[in-house]
């Protein structure tokens, strides 16, 4: 099994095939066994993830853990809270603040 980890900074990667629980899934060099059934194009743990730590996908901030996340979990929303909202209000505040608007 092969997951895929987009940017090294990311903290889940993308099984490209379902996954059965303790199935190895290999990404990169490293090995992780599934905590869990994952299905085709989710995202997997590649590390422990603390509950509140910001979840990385493609190097950017996708949600915020609402749990802990064990290395080789299924990472989804039922683990990671959305906020969108309040990535897009830093963003433009930033964004502001360089005198861009």
């Amino acid at each position: 099994m092969i997951a895929l980890l987009m940017s090294e900074t990311d903290n889940v990667a993308v099984v490209v095939q379902d996954v059965k629980k303790n199935d190895e899934v290999t990404i990169k060099e490293q090995k992780i066994p599934a905590r869990e059934a994952i299905q085709k194009g989710h995202k997997i743990a590649v590390r422990p993830i603390q509950k509140g730590e910001m979840v990385f996908k493609y190097g950017k901030i996708i949600g915020r853990a609402s749990a802990d996340i064990e290395a080789g979990q299924w990472v989804h929303c039922h683990n990671v809270d959305d906020i969108t909202e309040q990535l897009r209000t830093e963003y433009a505040k930033s964004y502001r603040a360089k005198g861009s608007l």
